[in-house]
């Protein structure tokens, strides 16, 4: 029961018409979208952040448990209140606050859809690429706690990729912003953390996304097969072929019929399954991956592929596949939707045993699924007004994630885990590992109160299922030494610092305490490299060179190109330091391209967060908060991330002009559909002069037409062009000035709002006597290294900064300007959280202790 004193408090916060305790509320919000169920003591509609704010703060103070919820389209129970309390729907919290092209950034609120964002962008040029099946109703504010994904996540991204900042309130009703517009702020990855979280950590009431320009051309095409594994086979031979489709959606007989029978949408009838493939970009060469991609599925016994001729026969087709779900409805009272995901060349495997469990349990089901991720939706039809049904198909549900498991795959690819998955997280996590996670729940929510009983089992009981890394010989000496050392350090007080190439040891503030080495160059082993699925792991004592020339053997590489040591660097100290160069905008920086790491913690545990596929939302996103992080959390013994295939061509376009004038064309090129993979500029020649450049990766012919586009682009601002020129795939264009900017006594990075970069730099030009310099346009971010930088200029340039909204680090700093300044600039709120996750997996403060924001 909820206590009178706190409806009447609500009442008062929100207005009686905002706060029900009815029978029909309660029954209303008694269910998602899932076949979990539970009943809410009360309900309560704030109508903005601040009402938000101050009922969760009523409900803290009343020790009254609440849950956020939007429209419950969830597929996991994690909006379900078992045990009563108040649930708290941001459905009024529904505006778009503001849509900024200039920085690709919308600000909006939770109750917004994700449809009702891409209806808002279409007439700018923009879209947002998340994009779940259920658009139309699902809220954004959704899609960030389950971690969304959707038709197009395949190029894309799940929905973390796009999330650049959240405003949220913790569970004590203490109201935090983190992140924005500006990428990459320093410390710990919080937003990451909370993406995915599923409403334990803190209620979202605001969030910044990012937007995209929409490509210049779409080609969508349907293929239509007599065998399910080969359209299974068709979708690893496309990838294979270096074509990454925006799109590979597939769809077998049950679903296609139920879907004719709700739409006709065109799927023919007498096939077994259906892709729809779609591929977008430039114009130029895109009809030629076209004509690849049927050549591929042809040779894997496709019929026929059909290319849609108009936008209306394209919407036809989508309509078909958004509304799967729905048709299925017709088939039966109910069904079970599954959500796993495998490798996709496990995909025929994963097929097979799904219909052999399905007809073993008695039962008939059809799958829709995201195929180019590998992401399944087998749906399992039954009764559920049959009790032994019931049991049946949550027994059939256990069984396909343990063969998906079992396939290397996950337990939940996008749906979350909430109340339905809790005992399946001890199928891919050991018990130390969800220890770890439900930490940060401890470091958010110290008592408890914020939706709980989701997401971890009750480790108390027995499960005997062994998640140890499945390594052996000298690597796997190598970690457990490194686990032994851990473990020594804390029993001796011995503070400790994780240390690979050396690249990367200054990062960070000065350590407060006389720290050793923990030395990561034993743990420099391949470990799988599965070029199929393009995933790699290895050791973080890998260099990012040795990597990379294991790579090209497959035609692959790891699209990182971080600044100063480059290709010296190890896979570890870039996953620990979060770095990455201009290309960032196009393939991301490290957390995006990470799948899952192994790191021994503060006490001493080796932890294991993620998997080895691309959609993977069971649990807290862990591998986020350690990338970043610079080894004050733990050290790094293996990463797996995400590959991808080896451009054909890389190229620039240059010109010189003004800094306006190059930042006016950057911005101009960046919200266009062009396709740069970055923008940026450094001074040359005389006084005031700068030269843009503009890169373009991809297939021949593509970037040959992109290179003649944006010439026209130059002359018509007013910029002087002056070469176009190709460069290497692995050290990019900038690899000279990284080694001149390794060699500065002082570097400093600057992050501002893409639109505001030219102004932040002529700021630092201004305040101090950076010799060289690096801007990038399109990740709002500032590169400069001097010989000389004084106490006031970098006061100066701190205030600048905090001022601009902006951010900013000292990279590299003699050792007594580190005594004497905090790298990471003026103190921010959300650091005090931070440190509250250091104490929490460090609690005796042997790792780097001082190195993080705010010298904890």
């Amino acid at each position: 029961m909820i206590p009178k004193e706190l409806v009447s408090e609500l009442r008062r916060i929100v207005g009686p018409r905002h706060v029900s305790e009815s029978r029909t509320a309660a029954e209303l919000y008694s269910y998602d979208g899932s076949l979990a169920k539970g009943a809410p003591g009360a309900v309560v509609f704030p109508a903005d952040a601040s009402e938000a704010a101050q009922v969760v703060r009523a409900a803290s103070r009343a020790g009254v448990s609440f849950v956020p919820r939007g429209f419950g389209t969830n597929l996991s129970g994690g909006t379900v209140l078992p045990s009563g309390g108040l649930t708290v729907c941001l459905s009024r919290l529904n505006r778009i606050l503001g849509i900024f092209p200039e920085n690709r950034s919308a600000v909006v609120q939770p109750g917004v859809t994700n449809l009702e964002l891409q209806n808002a962008l279409a007439p700018k040029g923009f879209f947002y690429a998340p994009d779940p099946a259920s658009q139309k109703v699902a809220t954004l504010g959704g899609n960030v706690g389950e971690n969304s994904g959707g038709p197009r996540c395949l190029k894309y991204g799940v929905t973390t990729n796009h999330i650049l900042g959240v405003e949220a309130v913790l569970a004590d009703g203490q109201t935090v912003s983190i992140g924005g517009p500006v990428l990459d702020p320093p410390g710990y990855d919080l937003r990451g953390l909370i993406v995915g979280s599923e409403g334990t950590l803190a209620v979202v009431t605001e969030i910044t996304v990012r937007i995209l320009p929409k490509p210049e051309t779409v080609i969508t095409q349907l293929s239509v097969y007599d065998s399910v594994a080969a359209a299974a086979q068709s979708v690893s031979g496309i990838i294979a072929a270096g074509i990454v489709p925006a799109t590979l959606e597939m769809m077998d007989a049950p679903i296609i019929r139920a879907v004719e029978d709700s739409y006709t949408c065109g799927y023919p009838r007498d096939a077994a399954a259906v892709l729809i493939i779609e591929v977008e970009g430039p114009v130029k060469g895109l009809a030629k991956q076209a004509a690849r991609i049927r050549e591929i599925c042809m040779g894997n016994g496709c019929r026929e592929v059909r290319e849609a001729a108009s936008a209306e026969e394209r919407n036809r087709l989508w309509e078909g596949r958004r509304g799967a779900f729905g048709a299925v409805a017709r088939l039966a009272p109910n069904y079970l939707v599954n959500d796993c995901t495998v490798p996709r060349t496990r995909l025929p495997e994963a097929l097979a045993e799904v219909a052999a469990i399905v007809g073993r349990h008695g039962f008939e089901h059809g799958n829709v699924f995201h195929a180019g991720d590998g992401n399944l939706h087998p749906l399992i039809l039954f009764d559920s007004r049959d009790s032994e049904q019931l049991e049946r198909v949550h027994r059939a549900g256990w069984e396909i994630m343990q063969a998906c498991v079992a396939l290397g795959g996950t337990i939940s690819g996008e749906h979350g885990i909430g109340i339905e998955k809790l005992e399946a997280m001890r199928l891919i996590f050991s018990d130390e590992d969800i220890d770890a996670q439900r930490s940060m729940k401890d470091a958010f929510d110290p008592v408890g109160l914020l939706n709980p009983g989701k997401v971890f089992p009750d480790t108390r009981r027995p499960f005997a299922y062994d998640r140890r890394p499945k390594t052996a010989g000298g690597f796997a000496k190598a970690q457990q030494a490194l686990v032994e050392n851990v473990q020594h350090a804390i029993r001796a007080g011995q503070a400790v610092v994780p240390r690979g190439s050396g690249t990367s040891a200054d990062f960070g503030n000065r350590p407060r305490l006389a720290a050793a080495a923990l030395a990561t160059g034993d743990l420099n082993a391949m470990i799988d490299l599965d070029a199929a699925n393009q995933v790699v792991t290895a050791g973080s004592g890998m260099t990012l060179g040795t990597l990379q020339d294991a790579l090209a053997a497959h035609n692959q590489w790891l699209p990182l190109r971080p600044p100063l040591a480059l290709l010296r660097r190890t896979l570890g100290g870039i996953v620990a330091t979060g770095a990455c160069g201009p290309e960032r905008i196009t393939y991301g920086a490290a957390r995006d391209l990470l799948l899952g790491l192994w790191f021994v913690d503060g006490r001493g545990r080796l932890i294991h967060a993620g998997g080895k596929v691309v959609k993977n939302v069971a649990g807290y996103d862990m591998t986020r908060l350690i990338a970043g992080s610079a080894g004050s959390l733990g050290v790094i013994s293996q990463v797996t991330m995400k590959t991808a295939t080896r451009p054909e061509r890389c190229a620039l376009a240059a010109a010189a002009g003004s800094l306006e004038a190059c930042a006016a064309l950057a911005a101009e090129v960046l919200a266009s559909n062009l396709g740069a993979v970055f923008a940026t500029a450094r001074p040359e020649g005389s006084e005031g002069a700068w030269r843009l450049r503009i890169g373009f990766e991809g297939f021949h012919d593509t970037v040959e037409s992109q290179l003649d586009r944006s010439g026209s682009l130059f002359s018509s601002a007013g910029l002087t062009a002056t070469a176009t020129e190709d460069y290497d795939l692995l050290s990019g264009p900038d690899a000279e000035f990284y080694r001149r900017l390794r060699a500065s006594r002082f570097v400093v990075r600057v992050g501002a709002a893409a639109n505001r970069v030219a102004a932040a730099a002529r700021e630092l030009l201004r305040q101090t006597a950076v010799r060289d310099v690096m801007l990038d346009f399109g990740g709002g971010r500032i590169l400069a290294g001097g010989a000389e930088l004084s106490a006031d200029a970098w006061a100066g340039i701190c205030r600048s900064a905090s001022a601009e909204a902006g951010h900013i680090i000292l990279e590299q700093a003699p050792e007594g300007f580190k005594t004497q300044h905090e790298v990471f600039g003026p103190a921010r709120p959300e650091w005090a959280l931070m440190h509250r996750i250091k104490a929490t997996l460090d609690p005796k403060g042997i790792f780097s202790p001082g190195r993080l924001p705010g010298r904890v």
